[in-house]
């Protein structure tokens, strides 16, 4: 167990005790002040009977920090707290706390208050009669009232105790959860380039190993670094975070890109100024979105680029040969996790296939914040003239 979980165990044993302390306490003082009296032996063991009770029922009922609407127990209180009264007046008073506490730790204050100085009133009423004595009536509503304001008060740091127990739980119960998460959206996306690269090398080496031993020797070297790389990838993972170069995830996805027979456009400015962390996230983005149009569409050029512009970081990838499950509901949790990425970034997340099959993602992230509307409509433009230079067939070198 760890220190904050004894901590928590002891604190939790700590309050119960004192409750019960506190419950024996108040039990004792009603009790005692019939055993002084001259009341018969019968009487007594009877009045130990029901202090006994009244703290039984407190302890099981609202000691535990977890009060719900306790109608049943707060009946069995006011009859033991009260029905003894009758005969025996001021004397078992402070009896009458126990049910004046479990009314402030069951209800809400606005109806509790008035509810607990009501029994301590009556409490009072009961004691001073026969007489009629106001000191007596006084001291049974003053008895009452601090037995009753022990209880609850005690009652209420065990629900304090029970609460913070509750939201430490859920808040391990979402850093788990979150891990979780980010466990399996780094594994679909830092993994899913790699092992797509890796399968189509293989793929090429087995069509060349008979015919060209020579340059399947030379793609079977580059498998064996993209193995290594998916490799430092698993243990990235599990570290739970790695800087990603820019650059190498821009060449590594031409590579692959390549390696699947796709002409490939590559275009890149203005990426000096990004933080490691922004452009890590942009080197994530890319891998999964060519991920995606290397496993979902039969594509025969892709021309992705990778810029900054008037404070905004943008990537953008165009393919055509796009089907029904790119960008779709059959993407699997591709896109999804691009989505929870780029939302985490602050940024927007925006795609579109046109009837001929052509199919555009694009990515915005603020690097700082632009003036109001100045980066999105400038950029249209330019993401417009970039891609139709794309498609027309002029690749650039990556």
């Amino acid at each position: 167990m760890s220190p904050w979980g004894d901590e928590r165990a002891g604190l939790r044993t700590f309050v119960y005790g004192a409750q019960a302390v506190a419950a024996t306490g108040v039990a004792l003082l009603a009790f005692l002040s019939v055993l002084t009296s001259p009341e018969s032996w019968a009487v007594c063991l009877e009045a130990l009977a029901c202090a006994a009770a009244l703290v039984g029922v407190h302890l099981a009922r609202f000691a535990n920090g977890r009060v719900r609407c306790e109608a049943p127990a707060l009946v069995v209180q006011a009859l033991l707290g009260f029905l003894p009264m009758l005969q025996l007046g001021a004397l078992w008073s402070t009896a009458a706390g126990f049910f004046a506490g479990g009314l402030l730790l069951v209800y809400p204050p606005v109806r509790a208050v008035p509810a607990a100085l009501l029994a301590c009133a009556a409490a009072g009423i009961v004691s001073a009669w026969p007489g009629p004595s106001v000191h007596a009536g006084l001291a049974g509503t003053v008895t009452a009232g601090v037995a009753a304001l022990t209880l609850f008060g005690l009652g209420t740091a065990a629900r304090l105790v029970a609460v913070r127990e509750a939201e430490v739980y859920e808040l391990k119960r979402r850093v788990v959860a979150k891990e979780h998460e980010r466990f399996a959206r780094d594994l679909h996306d830092l993994l899913g380039l790699s092992l797509s690269a890796i399968t189509l090398k293989g793929e090429l080496v087995d069509r060349l190993v008979t015919s060209r031993p020579a340059q399947a020797r030379e793609e079977l070297a580059e498998l064996l670094v993209m193995s290594r790389r998916a490799l430092a990838d698993v243990r990235t993972i599990s570290a739970g975070y790695r800087e990603l170069s820019l650059d190498e995830e821009c060449r590594a996805a031409a590579t692959v890109l390549s390696a699947a027979g796709i002409r490939v456009t590559v275009a890149r400015s203005g990426l000096g100024g990004l933080s490691p962390q922004l452009a890590t996230a942009l080197a994530t983005m890319l891998r999964e979105g060519v991920t995606n149009v290397v496993r979902h569409s039969t594509a025969h050029f892709c021309a992705f680029s990778v810029s900054t512009e008037d404070g905004t970081a943008w990537l953008e990838i165009v393919n055509d040969g796009a089907t029904g499950a790119v960008g779709g509901a059959d993407s699997g949790a591709g896109l999804r996790n691009l989505r929870d990425r780029v939302d985490a970034l602050g940024g927007t997340l925006a795609t579109e296939t046109t009837v001929d099959g052509t199919y555009r993602l694009v990515v915005a992230i603020p690097v700082r914040s632009p003036e109001k509307g100045q980066c999105r409509t400038h950029r249209g433009g330019w993401a417009r003239r970039w891609v139709s230079t794309a498609i027309s067939g002029q690749p650039q070198d990556p």
